[in-house]
């Protein structure tokens, strides 16, 4: 499945079909793909919140996280993207519930997994965290990955396009609010379970780490 993932970029709808092929062939060989693709978001957040140091909105001074608090919002990151395609896999299925040859949720799962990459590829933008480029990033990525739903899922599902475009919109909407309540959800958990202190400014780690 790794190597559908070039293909997206260039060649599309060649590369649906492709993908189509293998996950009738085999069902689950996107898993891998899920757990792997997860850890690019998870382990750019960790560098980004840790070591590149972040300037958060409404303030210039550059902030960092603490090694184990980055690592549990790693951990919180990848549960949510896995989290996150599990759900849409069983919406999927359920918004083509109608539809000649309903999916199956493993089904549902593979197609959301290949529309979340360009997600996974974009957190790549937290190793270098500067406001501008997160802002650039990210309509970019939510644009790529609306564009293939549209055109991913007549061929993906062999659907007509005039009923994809339907239940594309649905899926949109569905993914929409899927993904704000899983994130907020491993956000707060995050924030309930992270030790005390959020971010510090690079001055007090100096003075942290210059005492006895």
């Amino acid at each position: 499945m790794f190597r559908h993932v070039p293909g997206l970029f260039y060649s599309p709808s060649a590369t649906w079909n492709r993908i189509h092929d293998d996950i009738e062939r085999s069902p689950c060989n996107f898993i891998p793909l899920l757990l792997l693709g997860s850890l690019i978001p998870a382990l750019c957040i960790y560098y980004g919140a840790s070591v590149a140091g972040w300037s958060l909105f409404g303030s210039e001074q550059q902030k960092f996280l603490s090694q184990r608090s980055a690592a549990m919002l790693a951990v919180a990151v990848w549960l949510a993207y896995v989290t996150n395609i599990v759900i849409m896999g069983w919406m999927v299925r359920w918004v083509l519930f109608r539809t000649p040859v309903r999916p199956s949720a493993l089904r549902g799962m593979a197609f959301a997994t290949f529309l979340s990459m360009p997600f996974m590829l974009g957190a790549l933008a937290a190793l270098l965290p500067e406001r501008w480029l997160i802002l650039l990033v990210i309509p970019i990525v939510a644009g790529y990955s609306a564009l293939h739903l549209y055109l991913g899922l007549p061929i993906f599902m062999r659907l007509s396009k005039t009923k994809a475009y339907f239940h594309a919109t649905c899926i949109l909407a569905v993914g929409l609010l899927t993904m704000l309540v899983v994130g907020l959800f491993y956000l707060e958990s995050w924030r309930a379970l992270a030790p005390p202190g959020d971010y510090q400014g690079i001055e007090e780690e100096r003075i942290e780490q210059t005492l006895p």
